[in-house]
Formats: structure tokens, sequence, C-alpha cells
């Protein structure tokens, strides 16, 4: 009797073949999110988790 390949390997190896997609995470703070931010170079410095958006006409600090 044939085997499906997948129920073949999942008996030889004990786990099927499938593509777990993992969401992604900040290198930053390593909390999932779901947009990186980049600086004028292009690095990623943070997500929506760990970067906080100020008004600019608002913001005492500048």
């Amino acid at each position: 009797m044939i085997e499906h390949p997948d129920i073949t390997r999942a008996l030889q190896t004990g786990y099927p073949d499938v593509d777990i997609e993992y969401p992604p995470h900040c290198p930053a703070c390593g909390c999932e999110c779901d947009y990186f931010y980049r600086d004028c170079s292009g690095a990623v410095f943070g997500c929506e988790n760990c970067v906080e958006r100020v008004d600019a006409e608002e913001d005492d600090e500048t």
C-alpha cells in the first residue's frame, strides 16, 4: 500500500512537514509587532510598541 509522503514523513520523524509562520518581532524590544520604524540609513530602530510618536509642534524638548 502506498502512503502519502506527508504521512510517511510524520511516521518516520514524528513531525509533519508544515511551514509555521511566526509573527515578526522587534529587534530593539523583542515584542511581536506589525510595523518596524527605520532611520535615514535604513536601520530598524524600533516598532509601534517601543517608539513613541510625538507631534513636532507640541514637543517642548526640542
